[in-house]
């Protein structure tokens, strides 16, 4: 497997797999790289591509287009420049994209929220006043309903450039995705994994959404890399973010267990379209087969619920 930049030319036998550039987009799309090699039995190229998310300055809850960081590789996707698109499927708007489809979803990491700090102190040891980093305003909202004492701060940057800020001193502790620390083996900057109930994950973070165009040939072939217990989660977390009509903006997080036949799904939902705050829980039975069906209803469920005027 190689690397180019957008545009270079290659053998057509070659798999382009379109990706963005950060060190941790690199490794995720080569880890599905790899899967896509051994079903196809085809080499595969990464191609980077620059997309929207990276050039901003300004803060992500603010986006010139929605889902800054995918809509430039959808592009380079319809255009026929790669044959794969590999996102993290919690940057995926909602809405699809005619002419694409998300084939697979492999198996996924860790769904939870981190914590890095610099002093090694957990989220209930930070003193009152720590700067805890974040753009998020899913990950911002529900730090002040834990911690109303906490400070939050605005960062960007990439993994490595919100860990060295904490290490600076910038802010006292940062939240991310645990996934992305994990898959650059920087399982250690964890001080803390955060509850789930403390913060609601982002709905399908942790997972990677396999793109590509309805009408290629080879899309049956990819989607053997499906996972399929992920593929049912990640359609109950998603149904919130469609139900409810989420934005860019939307402070949305939901998170979903599957234990045999029972999916639980909680979802939680800050002052988006009238409601302040509200938090939803519930599980169902699936039916046996493919219960995609029933997850998605689910979510549909939860989301008319968190919606629901007191």
């Amino acid at each position: 497997m190689s690397q180019t930049p957008q545009g270079a030319s290659g053998d057509r036998r070659v798999l382009k797999i379109g990706t963005r550039g950060s060190r941790l987009a690199r490794s995720q799309s080569a880890m599905t790289a790899a899967l896509i090699e051994q079903v196809t039995g085809l080499p595969t190229e990464l191609v980077i591509v620059r997309t929207d998310g990276d050039d901003l300055s300004i803060p992500l809850s603010a986006p010139p287009r929605p889902g800054a960081f995918v809509a430039r590789l959808r592009d380079v996707l319809l255009d026929g420049e790669v044959d794969i698109a590999v996102h993290s499927f919690k940057d995926l708007p909602f809405a699809p994209m005619p002419g694409l489809s998300v084939v697979a979803v492999p198996q996924r990491a860790a769904a939870f929220d981190a914590l890095v700090s610099r002093d090694a102190l957990g989220l209930d040891e930070l003193p009152a006043g720590s700067k805890v980093g974040t753009s998020s305003p899913r990950r911002a909202s529900a730090l002040l309903r834990y911690r109303d004492d906490l400070e939050i701060v605005p960062i960007r940057g990439n993994v490595d450039t919100r860990i060295r800020k904490v290490r600076e001193g910038r802010v006292d502790a940062a939240v991310l995705a645990a996934a992305g620390l994990e898959r650059l083996g920087l399982h250690d900057e964890i001080t803390e994994l955060i509850d789930p109930k403390v913060i609601v994950p982002a709905p399908a973070q942790g997972a990677l959404a396999v793109e590509m165009r309805t009408d290629d040939p080879l899309a049956a072939t990819v989607a053997q890399i499906n996972d399929h217990d992920t593929r049912i989660q990640v359609a109950a977390e998603r149904q919130v973010l469609t139900g409810v009509q989420a934005t860019c903006t939307t402070a949305i997080g939901a998170h979903s267990v599957l234990q045999g036949y029972s999916l639980t799904l909680m979802a939680d939902l800050t002052d988006h379209m009238g409601v302040a705050h509200a938090h939803v829980v519930r599980t169902i039975g699936l039916r046996r087969g493919d219960p995609t069906d029933d997850a998605r209803a689910l979510g549909e469920s939860v989301a008319e619920q968190l919606l629901e005027r007191p």
